[in-house]
């Protein structure tokens, strides 16, 4: 495979496509894509995080050490939506423990309490993609 392959396998999986359409795109067989590509395929659930973190990487370079007032911009974006989705897994999560709890006056008021979070956290990612310019 060439360099190009290579790099287009990766955006693939980065973008989480399966394995037929990488193969598909590639020219190749699925058997052939797990024989040269087995150890890449299976990491392909971190393959998204590692081009965020680079992506998160290169506008800190850019805003910090460049000045660039954009590259400012975009980082307090992903800076929000990072928290907004850091939220959401912690209602998410406090969610699902209280489904097991017995119901009473306590768990209620967290409840409500919980639902005020994710109406918040709606609205600021409301707020964020309002603010984003394109």
């Amino acid at each position: 495979m060439t360099e190009k392959d290579f790099d287009m396998l990766e955006a693939g999986l980065m973008k989480g496509w399966s394995n037929q359409r990488l193969a598909d795109v590639l020219g190749v067989g699925i058997s052939t894509l797990k024989r040269n590509f087995g150890p890449m395929l299976a990491g392909r659930g971190e393959a998204s995080d590692k081009l965020r973190l680079a992506m998160f990487a290169t506008t800190v370079r850019k805003a910090v050490e460049g000045g660039d007032m954009g590259a400012m911009r975009q980082l307090r974006q992903m800076m929000a939506e990072d928290q907004v989705a850091a939220a959401e897994r912690e209602i998410s999560a406090r969610k699902a423990a209280d489904r097991a709890k017995p119901v009473g006056k306590k768990e209620v008021n967290e409840q409500l309490s919980l639902d005020a979070e994710a109406s918040l956290a709606d609205a600021l990612a409301a707020e964020v993609k309002g603010n984003v310019r394109h």
